[in-house]
């Protein structure tokens, strides 16, 4: 019955994926065009060529690439995208997690409950709203997918290694917020050998968590989010009722009248919210069910976000921006109404329904949810030309965007602003970036930047996107309500310049996603300034012997003599060896552990009913 149940449960997740999977397509929906898209494909292009992206050279003047662990370099199932074509590897990447998702979730639930309970719970979050509507935002999605299996850790006695490993695997795989939520609700549950399961997990995710985590403490995360910003995408507890009724449609084919869009569709289904009414009716002293209400409460809580002060006060005033955008646990509280509702359908075997009727209520779940999922499953032909400008703009300088605020571009026209990460695709120099979190030094730079012009010409900023006409500045492209201008007094990305502020371009400029390669005929003794962020774990050569370097305020630097020379960056952060040697041996270990391999754990898997 188990095995038939994972087979059924896969077959649903490839019907659901089959347009894009025929077709060889993507999804389009929101930010799968503009951000995770070109973030995959460059990611993918350098370690398909046998280079370790390490570093960004093309964004915000440079930032690590490790840093956001939204990339998934040393996340496993992202190596989809070395070996399959781009386009199958983004679907298929997206599909294993959506299977992974209900496989654990048909675990957990039949943990403490039948097979039919397990298999309608199962079917009812692979299919609901608030599953699918983290597809566009894929690391919420793969991050999520996790945390059913790490409840099913926890309650199953998993050894620490597997336990470990499944808790990790929820960070690499890209979202901090839900792997931290998946990590408190498992020691909640189990405190039994949680230290040897936190090691395990740190170890394993060191690799990447450690540059997480330095570049978090310097990063506009450290107290720096606007208040309106952490609060945006708040969600009120009327809202909470289209968890039960289908919101009205908007002209876009999604959810209108929200006031909050990070989540589009809040809607679990009709079926799961009466079974789950059933479940804390007739179960409520059961410490289960405590257990999910809670977790549902708790969720509508944070979600209120600016509509409740107390929970605003709370969430603004933290040291390091925890939860930005409140409606972001949504899912949590989806996948409490549905573990709600596959008690409620066991408390109904009194009636002796018979167990065809379990496939009747998957069938009504599936008929009611489709339609109004089917919006966030839109899907074209993979295309990476998508810029509407040469490819001669900026490429031998930033590009720096002017607008009423740098978080609101018009959404209506991405493309004509290079949004998001669409830079990547033709390996632009942009002056900003989409990365969830920034260097406090670079953003204050930043913004200085724009209201000053001379800030703009030491940033590099040589192409300025506007949607009104600049009068002091030539006009060299137009896309739409977006108009290119050329600031060609902007230095160079590379230069030499003395103690009188005389500047000179250098020779050659190469850039790799781990070191920076520069020739310069220096006129006389000055400093060489590279427009790439200063960071921890650069180093600098200069004809092959290190120096000690320099910086140009928010720049990297090096002081050279007259005449010619060869400069050399090299970026190896010291946290990211301490993280990979940590990461080499946690695996080891599971390698070398009997428990983390015996077969018993997977005839635990496939037959427990326990």
């Amino acid at each position: 019955m188990r095995r038939l149940s994972f087979a059924l449960l896969a077959l649903l997740a490839l019907l659901l994926f089959a347009r894009p999977l025929v077709r060889g397509e993507v999804f389009t929906f929101r930010d799968h065009s503009d951000y995770f898209q070109p973030l995959r494909y460059f990611t993918a292009f350098e370690l398909r060529h046998g280079r370790l992206p390490l570093w960004n050279p093309y964004n915000a003047s440079g930032e690590s690439w490790l840093a956001n662990p939204q990339t998934g370099v040393f996340y496993p199932p992202a190596w989809l995208f070395i070996l399959l074509p781009f386009a199958s590897a983004y679907t298929l990447f997206l599909l294993l997690h959506l299977i992974l998702l209900a496989w654990g979730a048909y675990l957990l639930f039949s943990r403490a409950g039948s097979n039919d309970a397990a298999l309608i719970g199962a079917v009812a979050l692979m299919f609901c709203g608030p599953t699918l509507s983290l597809l566009d935002i894929s690391n919420n999605l793969t991050t999520f997918a996790w945390i059913p299996l790490v409840l099913w850790c926890a309650l199953s006695g998993a050894s620490a290694p597997w336990s470990g490993a499944a808790i990790a695997m929820s960070f690499l795989a890209g979202e901090p917020f839900f792997a931290t939520a998946g990590a408190v609700m498992f020691v909640l549950i189990r405190r039994r050998d949680v230290i040897d399961v936190a090691l395990t997990a740190f170890c394993l995710a060191a690799i990447e968590l450690l540059p997480f985590l330095a570049a978090t403490v310097g990063s506009d995360r450290a107290g720096a989010v606007s208040a309106e910003e952490i609060l945006r995408d708040s969600m009120p507890l009327g809202d909470w009722l289209h968890v039960a009724i289908p919101p009205p449609i908007g002209p876009a084919g999604i959810a209108a009248g929200l006031h909050e869009q990070f989540i589009p569709l809040v809607y679990v289904g009709l079926v799961p919210v009466v079974l789950a009414v059933v479940g804390i009716v007739t179960s409520i002293r059961r410490r289960a069910t405590q257990a999910w209400l809670g977790l549902l409460a708790l969720c509508i809580l944070i979600s209120s976000g600016s509509f409740f002060r107390p929970v605003a006060a709370l969430l603004t005033s933290l040291p390091i921006t925890l939860v930005r955008y409140p409606a972001r646990v949504v899912p949590l509280g989806a996948l409490a109404v549905i573990a709600l509702a596959a008690i409620g359908w066991d408390r109904l075997a009194p009636f002796a329904r018979p167990r065809w009727l379990a496939l009747v209520f998957v069938c009504l779940m599936i008929a009611d949810l489709t339609p109004r999922i089917a919006p966030l499953l839109k899907s074209a032909p993979f295309d990476p030309n998508v810029v509407p400008y040469s490819r001669t703009i900026g490429r031998d300088a930033k590009i720096v965007r002017l607008t009423s605020g740098r978080s609101r571009l018009p959404s209506f026209d991405r493309r004509a602003w290079i949004a998001g990460y669409l830079n990547l695709f033709d390996r632009r120099f942009d002056a900003w970036t989409a990365a969830p979190l920034v260097s406090r030094r670079y953003t204050a730079f930043y913004e200085s930047a724009l209201g000053r012009r001379d800030l703009l010409n030491d940033m590099s900023a040589g192409y300025v996107l506007a949607s009104e006409r600049i009068p002091s500045l030539p006009i060299v492209a137009r896309a739409g309500d977006v108009t290119v201008h050329l600031n060609a007094q902007a230095k160079p990305m590379a230069y030499w310049r003395d103690a009188t502020g005389h500047t000179a371009a250098v020779k050659m400029l190469a850039f790799t996603t781990s070191a920076a390669h520069l020739t310069v005929e220096a006129p006389a003794e000055g400093e060489v300034v590279l427009t790439q962020q200063d960071a921890p774990g650069w180093s600098v050569s200069i004809d092959d012997r290190a120096v000690v370097p320099s910086a140009a305020g928010v720049f990297r630097a090096a002081r050279v003599s007259a005449g010619h020379h060869e400069i050399n960056w090299r970026y190896r952060p010291p946290l990211f060896l301490i993280g990979a040697a940590l990461s080499a041996l946690a695996v080891m270990r599971l390698l070398l552990s009997w428990r983390f391999v015996k077969s018993s754990t997977h005839k635990k898997i496939f037959f427990s009913h326990a």
